[in-house]
């Protein structure tokens, strides 16, 4: 691996491990047994280093929007398919999602970004729950979808940041990220027919265990 690639995986995974705030460019060279010059060179302070790693995670986020409904008959496990993906996501930019009291304002690409990403999210959790309604596998009024859809966003995106807030575990390790899954699933566990339901389930530890 290239030194600049190297120097961003290492703070990527710092970042998450110890928090932003808590990580030195001293550290981060140490840990790539590099002078921290050498570190400067490529990342002239933490915020460079912040901007970088944003370009990955927007390009990632953009491969984890491709994922939509396909076959009805595979809704749940495209679903399942599509959480899997968004809780790597969250795994690998643990810190964007829960430590912005650290690092200040996003960057400016993201900021730019991230109406979009919420409105293409958000789009693709109500194309999934529309299909799980006309496959006959999720009992809600179809016009109740949009705001389940936002309710769903709102608990992943804003579920570590909740839990480091109210000074419970957030960090890698503790579950946090499943919990946060399992946590939007009981929006409308009660109105999956139970043979959707118990699918839903296999599906999503099968995705798991093959992630």
């Amino acid at each position: 691996m290239k030194t600049r690639a190297r120097i961003l995986e290492t703070a990527r995974i710092a970042f998450n491990a110890r928090r932003c705030g808590n990580v030195t460019t001293a550290e981060l060279a140490a840990q790539c047994e590099i002078a921290e010059g050498n570190l400067w060179y490529h990342f002239k302070n933490k915020r460079a280093l912040l901007e970088a790693i944003t370009e990955r995670f927007l390009n990632d986020v953009e491969q984890r929007l491709a994922i939509l409904p396909s076959d009805p008959n595979q809704i749940l496990e495209d679903y399942a398919k599509m959480l899997t993906a968004l809780m790597a996501e969250i795994r690998q930019y643990r810190f964007l999602y829960r430590d912005q009291a650290d690092y200040g304002e996003h960057t400016d690409q993201l900021l730019d970004r991230l109406p979009g990403i919420y409105r293409d999210t958000q789009a693709q959790f109500q194309a999934f729950l529309h299909g799980m309604v006309k496959a006959d596998l999720l009992q809600l009024d179809p016009e109740d979808v949009p705001a389940l859809a936002v309710n769903s966003v709102l608990i992943l995106r804003y579920h570590l940041e909740f839990l480091r807030e109210s000074g419970r575990d957030s960090d890698v390790g503790s579950g946090a990220v499943r919990s946060a899954v399992e946590q939007h699933l009981t929006l409308f566990s009660k109105a999956l027919v139970p043979s959707a339901r118990d699918a839903l389930t296999a599906a999503l530890d099968l995705a798991l265990e093959t992630a």
